[in-house]
């Protein structure tokens, strides 16, 4: 009995250890963006609070769109109630040129965003686009860019930039909530979105699962979550 509890301590303390080192690391693990460079077209991913627009902006002015073009996915406005604005009119008042944004519909998740990217891409004869969105969100987009969409198979190149939002420490992300929160729901969304796409969906199989667990996921993705924000 007492060599099974030394060996069930040992059990235990090596669970706990490389549990506690994962879970300090996550935040590295998710945050694979990189410094901009100057790419075809810039992309501001739907959602956020505004750091993504805010970010899109600046790297418009400063160039890096070598088209002249920034992509707006996902909804028209961002904010809620009274803080609520007009993202297109936001990047005018930024000084980007009415004529030089583009607005793609049918792109409200990130798997329909990097999929009408790549149509987007191949339609203008371009071949590489640069994601700005909240950094640890760039790990599942690459994902889906590189696994799903096969962007390297349509001679397509994609990089992800950090958005650069207040609230995010790679090293440290677990002691904002705001970031903890969005962690997790990732740690959800990245597996969950690589079944779902890549092996479920050729198969036929996404849809009618999706139909019957779709309350389960919302009770996870909005109730769970929210419980560490």
């Amino acid at each position: 009995m007492k060599k099974f509890l030394v060996k069930f301590s040992i059990f235990g303390i090596t669970v706990l250890t490389i549990s506690y080192i994962v879970f300090i690391n996550l935040g590295k693990f998710f945050d694979v963006t990189k410094k901009p460079q100057n790419v075809d077209v810039i992309v501001c991913l739907g959602g956020g609070s505004g750091e993504r627009l805010r970010k899109s902006a600046e790297l418009y002015n400063r160039g890096y769109s070598k088209t002249g073009i920034i992509i707006l996915t996902g909804g028209e406005t961002i904010g809620f109630g009274k803080h609520q604005y007009n993202k297109t009119d936001y990047l005018i008042g930024q000084g980007v040129p009415a004529e030089a944004i583009v607005y793609l519909n049918n792109t409200s998740n990130t798997m329909k965003e990097v999929l009408a990217l790549r149509t987007y891409l191949q339609q203008h004869r371009l071949h590489s686009v640069m994601f700005v969105s909240d950094p640890p969100h760039s790990r599942r987009i690459r994902m889906l860019a590189d696994t799903i969409a096969e962007y390297a198979d349509y001679g397509l190149h994609a990089y992800e930039v950090s958005s650069d939002p207040a609230w995010w420490h790679a090293n440290r992300y677990y002691e904002n909530k705001k970031a903890l929160g969005y962690v997790v729901a990732e740690v959800l969304k990245l597996p969950t979105n690589y079944i779902a796409y890549n092996i479920l969906e050729p198969l036929g199989l996404f849809e009618p699962i999706k139909a019957h667990a779709g309350e389960f996921l919302y009770f996870l993705k909005y109730h769970i979550v929210s419980i560490l924000r």
